[in-house]
Formats: C-alpha cells, structure tokens, sequence
C-alpha cells in the first residue's frame, strides 16, 4: 500500500481568503482553492511509512494483512482515504496546523443554547478552549500500556500545566480581519486577556511618508504589511524601535488593547497592525476584567469562563488537530523524549511535547503534524468498539461489498469519532437524535465529498505499475525499519 501511496502525485488544496462557505472539494479550484503551504504528500507519505511498518507501542496504522492477498491494499487505501477524508475538514482546507481562533458569533450563541455562558466573540481565552471546552483540564485515566500490558497513571502519562510557559501559534486563520495566532503567557505577563475586532483598517501597501524618519534602514522603506511580529514568536519583521518598548509579542497586544484603533498613526507607534504578516483590519480590544471565553458549567473541563491565558498552551496542532495535556502527554510517552528517557524505541526523543507542545507544528519535523493526527487514528478510530460499532468491520465490509462511493457508512462513521467521539452522531443542522450527548458532527456532506474525492485519486494508483517514485517509497519504508531496529538495539553502559 505504501508503494501505492507513493506514486500519487497530488497536491493538497486550501480554502482561498476569497472563498465562500459554499465551496467544497467539487469547487472549482480558481475561485476556492490554491496549494496548501503547511501540508505535503511527501510528508504525509514518510509519516505513514513509519505508522504502517513500525507504529506506536505495538499498533500500526491498518494496512492489510498478508492473508487478505491484493484486497489488503483495498483495505489500506480505504483506512487512508477515510483518515484524509477528515483532515482535509478539520485541518488541511484551513492550512492550519494550529487550531485557529472560530469563536464567532454563532459559537457564542451555541454555548448559551447548551445553558452555558458564551463569553465574548474572538476572545485571546480561545487558547484556553472553545466551545465551553478547557484544554489543560483534558487529563489521562489509567491507561493500559498495549506493549507490556502494565496500567500506567494519569501522573505518568499526562503533560504538566507550566504556568510560565509562553507559546505563540504559528498558523492562523487568514480571512479579511481574522483573528491572529492563539498564544498562552502568565498572567504575571497578560493579566487580563483582550478579544480582537475584525473591523477596521491596516495599510500594506508602501510606506508612510515620515517613515524613514522613525525607523532606521531597512524599516524605514519597507513596505508596511511586511513589518510585523512573527511568525511564532519571532521579532525579525519588527523596527528595533518599537522593540525597545514593546520587546515580545505579548507586550505588543497590551499596546494594542489600550489603543484599540487601527490606521497608518498607530502602526507607526507599534500598537496595532502587527499582529500578523500582511494584516488587513482587525485589533485587540480590552474588556473589564479581562475578556472571557465560553463556559458550560455542566462539563467538569469547561465549567469556568477564563480571563487570562497562563498555561492556556494546549490547543488543537497537527492534521486532526491533537488537543489537552492528556494527548500530548501521550505523544511525548510513546514518540517523544519521554519514550527514550524510558528507555524504549522513540521515533523523537529529543522533542519532549510537554516542554513544547507547539513542536507538532515545527518546519523541523513537517511529519510530526500528520504522526500527530495518525497517532490519534490508531489509538481511538482503528479500536473503536461501542455499542456492537466496531470501526475495522465497517471499514472491511465496505471494501468487501464493492466499496461503492455511493455507501457513505464508512466515511460517516469516521466522521461522527472523530468530530464528535460517537459513530452515530446526527448530522449538523438535522435535528436527530443524538445518542452520545456530544452534538452534531459539522460539516458532514464536506466529510463525504473529500472521502470520495481522494478515494479516487488513491485507487487510480493503487493498480498502476510502480514507477521511479515507488523505488523511493520503497527505500524510505526500508530506512525506517533499519532507524527502528537501531533504537530496538540493547544500549551500552
């Protein structure tokens, strides 16, 4: 399957800032969609070399068995397309890596439905949780280790809460006026969070005419949608004068929220702007107290509204959008350093996900972000089993049955675990019933349409002849098992 995999020429698709809410992947692509600038093929293609030959503690991305013969590349193509089927949702058409900011209006109103508290729109407590939800609360139960057998503690699994750790997204969302990256710092920083208006006006274009007598070369001439702090927590695009009183992004967002305009004056002076590269409207706005986010009181993770961002630096990274101190633990227990401080095979053990969990997002390991969501996929798509589901039995039959693209029972249930953690949960907009309390999935006919999109783009090469590109595929699954085996090897001293 992997060689399959490997000769497919395609090119990831994001949503254009210009595009409607009506375009999906049947759209046409010069009003929708351009390339995708975070997530490759190629990546994708070494991620789940090493997910499909080796995987994580004893389980591997379901690619066949030898005995099913040819039907087992079948089974694999479908596992794939269902798995890619949902990140092109959730994450790819957005090119998000980082989970952006979407606390609209409609959240607002969703969370009061549901009897909590909305919070404001587009608040910086998103980083904390949306949807009435609280990150760094989503801690571990016991879980069971699949290779020893041996139970380990939520203790030792889960990530610790650093009150002073201070993280800037990388990714954001990129339409007129969007919010800019989610960020986390202590409160001793940002006592009280701001939210952001999308209203307004930036200049990118030219400089102001008094320029170059505020900044010194090259800032004095540069262009002024090039001048801002970013991305992560780099200052490199910011004038050494304005970082003389405003030295870290966080300390440019107080400006900002006491400025609360925008326009050529404020840029000039670093208080609005500069949030993101080529920023078009939007600022930061305070509110009394600090802005919250939602809350729903029923929920033990989610029943207190924030209004500040300390240790608020576990939101959603990676192609399924991994979330919660329990998840990235679990990363960092079974991939990260953690895995090789224990002595066992890590795939990175110098990346300890607890310590920099935005490391899922680092263009220094590009296939972290889609480990990260197949990590995801094995643990709690693969072995779902609830209530006589069973995910694997679907997926076969489905194959087994002629795997038609008009049978959307696989896809749909894929998409009701991965959305909303239920196989059968009701459609957004449908008003059935909802067996698992969870709510609806969003964006499921979306679900569908990219399920029998790259089905077909995955079939019409699973039965070519392999050419040049799956000699490569061939030699990277190779160099795989001969990296794996080396960290299998007993250690000297």
């Amino acid at each position: 399957m992997i060689e399959a995999v490997g000769a497919v020429d395609y090119v990831f698709q994001r949503l254009k800032t210009t595009a409607s809410e009506s375009c999906d992947i049947q759209s046409a692509a010069d009003t929708c969609w351009e390339p995708s600038e975070e997530y490759r093929w190629v990546d994708l293609v070494t991620a789940l070399s090493s997910m499909a030959v080796s995987g994580i503690a004893g389980r591997t991305f379901y690619s066949g068995h030898p005995s099913d013969g040819d039907m087992g590349i079948q089974y694999g193509i479908a596992n794939l397309a269902a798995f890619l089927s949902q990140t092109m949702q959730e994450s790819v058409q957005y090119d998000a890596c980082d989970e952006n900011n979407w606390s609209n209006e409609g959240a607002v109103n969703q969370v009061i439905r549901a009897g909590g508290t909305g919070g404001e729109v587009y608040p910086a407590t998103s980083a904390c949780g949306q949807l009435g939800q609280s990150y760094q609360d989503y801690k571990c139960s016991d879980t069971i280790d699949p290779e020893t057998g041996e139970t380990i503690p939520p203790e030792e699994m889960q990530c610790e809460v650093d009150p002073e750790m201070h993280i800037i997204a990388k990714t954001h969302a990129k339409w007129y006026g969007a919010p800019p990256p989610l960020f986390c710092a202590p409160r001793a920083l940002l006592p009280e969070t701001p939210r952001w208006d999308h209203r307004g006006w930036c200049p990118t274009e030219g400089h102001a005419w008094n320029q170059p007598d505020m900044f010194d070369a090259p800032f004095g001439t540069t262009n002024r949608g090039q001048i801002f702090y970013g991305p992560s927590a780099s200052t490199d695009h910011v004038p050494p004068e304005i970082l003389a009183t405003k030295p870290t992004y966080v300390e440019y967002v107080k400006a900002s929220m006491q400025a609360a305009a925008t326009g050529d004056a404020c840029l000039a002076e670093g208080t609005c702007c500069m949030d993101v590269e080529n920023q078009r409207a939007g600022t930061w706005v305070s509110c009394p107290g600090g802005c919250k986010n939602g809350a729903l009181p029923e929920l033990v993770v989610g029943g207190e509204a924030r209004t500040d961002v300390e240790g608020c630096c576990w939101w959603g990274r990676g192609a399924i959008q991994t979330t919660g101190v329990c998840n990235f633990g679990k990363l960092n227990f079974f991939l990260g350093k953690k895995a090789a401080d224990r002595g066992r095979a890590a795939l990175f053990p110098t990346v300890d996900f607890c310590k920099d969990p935005s490391a899922v997002c680092s263009a220094d390991h590009p296939e972290l972000r889609w480990i990260a969501g197949f990590f995801y996929w094995l643990n709690d798509v693969q072995p779902y089993d609830v209530r006589g589901a069973r995910y694997m039995e679907t997926l076969r039959r489905w194959v087994d049955e002629g795997a038609s693209t008009a049978d959307y029972s696989l896809v749909d249930m894929a998409s009701g675990i991965v959305n909303r953690g239920c196989h059968d949960a009701p459609f957004e907009g449908s008003g059935g019933a909802d067996p698992c309390g969870n709510g609806e999935i969003h964006g499921a006919i979306k679900r569908r349409k990219n399920f029998v999109h790259i089905w077909q783009v995955l079939q019409r090469n699973s039965h070519q002849t392999p050419s040049s590109a799956t000699g490569d595929v061939r030699q990277l699954a190779e160099e795989v098992r001969a990296m794996l085996t080396a960290l299998k090897a007993p250690r000297s001293g």
